[in-house]
């Protein structure tokens, strides 16, 4: 059963959608109405779609109308895609309609700094107030949910998940579906809400958190209306959520209010807060991405020592300084462990501590099971950071022998009962990224997180580390939360 919570489902699932804007000219003149349409036609939304034109018949094979009052039934969602000095001509046509959710990708507002426009917006936000219309925008790129039928543009995948995203930025919306498909995570719900004069950051965290088909929540956010009711909302979350907060320096602040009229706040308050009610916090796309990866697909670890598998020389040295450097710690594994692997690692050009430099050890499937299962009795290592030797082992085994040994290493994630990261480093050859991007398709094939870059994949584990405290923290003050462990499944 979809999530009425807040009497927000109709927004994401409509019966019926108006596109204030839309043309019925192709190439010049071509409007952000029209992609609308088109995107929700990929999308197969099942509902029906009026065109709002005033001289148009038909528009991408739908009868267009004058205006809303002209629609015949119901409306639940209007999207404006017309100028701002038209937009509040058309509300108040909304209004009489009896329309339910009004999207504005119409900018112009406050973000200009313009005190004329400013009282444009407020008079907006009044006008939808007084008629009982919900306001999502001004100035953002708005709904994407594929199992609604929504797309803001055509070339969004079709594919739905357990993930959903609010940002108060459009174009981060559109490159984190964009970046984060390809890596296997499934979008069930991406909304951009930009001004916010009248949803709010909070509104769509609570309608998220309970949301049944909704796993793991994410958030760009540039500045909080309402950081009080936010936080508390965040504090009673049973799901994790990530946040990618924008203006943490003073220029970057700066540009918030201009992008989206938002003001950033104290970034000391903010990080407080976060570690405070359990928010997931990162600072790049790439964290972003790869974070959402991880909570779809790893065990939350014990603890922070991590054994680090796949580096030689000076490999092993930097990738122990980056672990720590994200606040791991690369232990002495335990005698027990070290008197193991010494039964079968070839003593010459190996080392049988951690990190481990054992790769001569790893090509028989034997071998492989045997380090997995010392390490999984080793109190001492609580994740296993496996950095596959890529392209070298690709081109000595050739490619249908190492793809069997891939098919190995994922089924030997299971036998750990630990989290383990694989990274599959980016290679500056074209040659060497070929064979990479086709190995880590193997990975996600088999729903097997990877990380690009040691760096990376050390920060994330990190973070699962913070957010499993914050959990035992919790579990220790009720006893209604999910047990420890692996999240439930955030793509289908």
């Amino acid at each position: 059963m979809k999530n009425e919570v807040n009497g927000m489902h109709r927004l994401f699932y409509p019966r019926s959608i108006a596109v204030v804007g839309a043309s019925p000219k192709k190439g010049k003149g071509w409007s952000s109405g029209n992609a609308y349409i088109q995107g929700s036609i990929r999308q197969g939304f099942s509902g029906r779609i009026y065109p709002v034109h005033p001289t148009a018949d038909s528009i991408l094979g739908y009868a267009a109308y004058r205006n809303v009052r002209e629609i015949p039934g119901e409306v639940d969602l209007v999207v404006f895609t017309v100028p701002a000095t038209v937009a509040l001509g058309v509300l108040d046509d909304c209004v009489a309609k009896g329309v339910k959710f009004a999207h504005f990708l119409t900018a112009g507002f406050t973000e200009t700094g313009r005190p004329e426009l400013a009282d444009m917006e407020k008079h907006l936000a009044e006008t939808a107030r007084k008629g009982g219309i919900r306001v999502v925008g001004p100035n953002c790129m708005g709904l994407y949910c594929p199992d609604g039928g929504l797309s803001f543009n055509d070339w969004l995948p079709t594919r739905s998940g357990r993930i959903s995203v609010f940002s108060q930025s459009g174009q981060l919306a559109t490159n984190l579906i964009r970046e984060g498909s390809p890596q296997g995570l499934g979008f069930g719900k991406v909304i951009s809400y930009g001004n916010a004069i009248d949803l709010k950051a909070v509104e769509y965290l609570d309608y998220f958190s309970r949301d049944d088909e909704t796993d793991v929540i994410g958030a760009y956010i540039e500045g909080l209306q309402d950081g009080r009711a936010f936080f508390e909302t965040a504090r009673g979350l049973h799901k994790p959520l990530v946040v990618w907060k924008g203006g943490r320096t003073e220029g970057g602040s700066r540009a918030t209010r201009s992008h989206t009229a938002a003001i950033a706040g104290s970034q000391d308050i903010w990080r407080a807060m976060c570690r405070q009610v359990g928010i997931v916090p990162v600072y790049s796309m790439n964290e972003f991405v790869y974070t959402l990866s991880a909570l779809q697909r790893l065990p939350l670890p014990a603890g922070l020592n991590v054994a680090v598998l796949g580096g030689a020389g000076g490999g092993s040295v930097t990738m122990t300084d980056a672990a720590e450097h994200a606040g791991l710690k690369v232990p002495e594994l335990s005698p027990a462990t070290i008197s193991g692997l010494e039964t079968f690692v070839p003593l010459e050009g190996s080392s049988p501590r951690n990190p481990l430099d054992i790769l001569p050890a790893l090509h028989s499937r034997k071998n492989l099971e045997r380090i997995i299962d010392l390490l999984r009795e080793d109190d001492r290592v609580d994740a296993l950071m496996f950095l596959l030797p890529l392209p070298f082992y690709y081109v000595e085994m050739g490619r249908s022998s190492f793809s069997r040994w891939v098919d190995l290493t994922i089924q030997v994630r299971e036998r750990l009962g630990k989290p383990i990261l694989f990274v599959l480093e980016q290679d500056a050859d074209p040659r060497g990224e070929t064979i990479r991007k086709e190995v880590e398709s193997w990975y996600l094939e088999a729903d097997v997180a990877t990380f690009p870059s040691f760096d990376l994949a050390a920060r994330v584990l990190f973070k699962l580390k913070q957010y499993r405290d914050h959990l035992e923290a919790r579990l220790l003050e009720s006893t209604e939360l999910p047990p420890l462990g692996r999240p439930s499944s955030a793509s289908r």
